[in-house]
């Protein structure tokens, strides 16, 4: 008998110490999709979703697509567009009739006005909605800031394994596996929880190498064991002033005892890694000069992490910028700038044109003043693409508009959305081709590496100003745990839930 089964999708990474809130408009801009739009959006991309959708099709379930919500990471979700989403998503699931199952992407790092854990306040209006008896599955982002409650209302959540997040339909596969089996069978599933105060630098996060590299394979290697489903180590986000930041550790298993003990190990393992997550960074003028002295016969990026869009950068500070032009950098491209009233000005002059332009400092000037220069508009674009790169395969991208202008010997692209430059074809729909620069100056830290690193040379990641800085005591939090690694001096491994 097909089992009707409702798949939703709402993310988002917020960063409360942005100036920029994400109201309904920035949900709108990314996707926001209800019914029978989500098949169309999603099937065939490597995504949660499109995992969710390629396996219910499979076993001839009845796939019943509810709403799907994603914005860029910024400032925090005002309330009323959390509460337009969240009323949507309930209405959908009420109009829906009795259903069997559902099926979540959530991100796990969303925090709304006056709400610091609104995953959780959605899960349980979800469930006193739909019953206690209703299975739940849900996939998390790496950098998700995990609850205890959270996992009052299901214990089956599966993380994303690798940094940059290439695996997401994999987990949506699993998710969607892993609820027709407990549908089928009904056999128990349980979930160990381990907190830590532990706010983790995402600069050294990378699966290919490094401490999160060998934390993954330990949970790959423990989910070997028979009752073990899935084992997750989330590194949190640690841009979020709340009670709930910080690093995690779920295991989802058939035995209590198994997976508490496996949770335990991993718990203590990331706990013995911290120091490996912190890196001293170059600054933007180091940066630059390091550049220099590399010979080689492909691109050199330079990562301006602490602008990075994925993080919760406005995407528009002007550091990097300066110093090209102060240096008077050849053969280099600069990007994503986002920059909607440049933009603006470029799509009315048109191309060919040239034109004065005070470049970026918009949202946050104390970050960067703007920088004035005499442009020329090499091409517009309506940007709309799809990616072609291994992360988000597939998905439709519109950057609302983009244009390549050049300043003296600085090829730059200006954008109409703050978007990290993760997928190559972000520049090459309008006509450039990176592989052609001796220098990429981006506003990325590590999604982009996996479109990027076949590329380039090597990467060098400079942390300037900006709101996603690699260094902590650049924040004044307010309500995250204490004490709390590494801002505060702990020894021995400390569990808050």
């Amino acid at each position: 008998m097909r089992k009707r089964i409702g798949i939703a999708f709402f993310y988002h990474e917020s960063h409360t110490f942005s100036p920029v809130k994400t109201g309904i408009q920035s949900f709108y801009e990314e996707g926001y999709y209800k019914g029978r739009e989500i098949l169309t959006a999603y099937r065939g991309t490597k995504t949660e979703v499109g995992g969710f959708i390629d396996v219910l099709e499979q076993a001839e379930q009845a796939i019943i697509p509810l709403v799907c919500a994603a914005a860029i990471p910024s400032g925090v979700v005002t309330f009323d567009a959390y509460e337009e989403i969240k009323t949507a998503m309930l209405t959908a699931i009420a109009e829906a009739g009795k259903l069997d199952g559902l099926l979540l992407a959530l991100h796990g790092a969303m925090v709304v006005e006056g709400v610091s854990d609104p995953e959780s306040e959605l899960l349980s209006e979800i469930r006193e909605q739909i019953g206690a008896d209703i299975p739940i599955a849900a996939t998390l982002d790496m950098h998700a800031n995990v609850s205890s409650r959270m996992l009052t209302f299901t214990p089956l959540f599966f993380g994303f394994k690798t940094y940059p997040h290439i695996d997401m339909y994999e987990q949506g596969v699993r998710a969607a596996q892993t609820l027709l089996f407990h549908m089928a069978t009904k056999q128990p599933i349980y979930a160990s929880f381990r907190k830590l105060a532990l706010m983790l630098p995402s600069v050294n996060m990378r699966t290919a190498e490094g401490p999160m590299a060998d934390l993954m394979q330990a949970a790959i290697e423990a989910e070997r064991n028979p009752h073990i489903i899935s084992a997750t180590v989330l590194g949190g986000f640690p841009y979020c002033d709340i009670p709930e930041a910080g690093a995690s550790v779920i295991v989802v298993s058939t035995d209590q005892t198994i997976g508490d003990a496996v949770s335990d190990a991993l718990a203590a393992q990331l706990w013995a890694a911290r120091d490996q997550f912190v890196m001293q960074l170059p600054s933007i003028p180091e940066a630059i000069a390091l550049a220099q002295q590399i010979e080689a016969d492909k691109p050199i990026a330079i990562a301006d992490i602490a602008d990075n869009p994925l993080s919760g950068g406005t995407g528009d500070t002007t550091g990097l910028l300066r110093e090209l032009l102060l240096r008077d950098e050849d053969h280099a491209l600069f990007g994503a700038m986002y920059d909607p009233e440049s933009l603006q000005a470029c799509m009315n002059a048109g191309v060919g044109a040239q034109l004065k332009l005070q470049l970026g400092g918009r949202l946050a000037p104390e970050y960067g003043e703007p920088v004035e220069v005499i442009a020329e508009v090499i091409k517009l674009s309506d940007g709309r693409f799809h990616n072609t790169g291994p992360m988000n395969t597939g998905l439709g991208i519109d950057t609302k508009g983009a244009a390549h202008i050049r300043v003296r010997k600085l090829d730059i692209l200006l954008t109409g959305r703050a978007l990290s430059a993760n997928d190559i074809e972000l520049f090459r729909h309008i006509g450039i081709e990176p592989t052609l620069y001796k220098l990429l100056a981006l506003k990325v830290k590590n999604h982009f590496r996996a479109a990027f690193d076949p590329i380039v040379s090597e990467v060098i990641y400079t942390d300037g100003p900006g709101l996603a800085s690699n260094v902590f005591k650049h924040f004044t939090y307010h309500h995250i745990p204490r004490p709390i690694w590494p801002i505060d001096d702990i020894d021995s491994l400390p569990l808050i839930e």
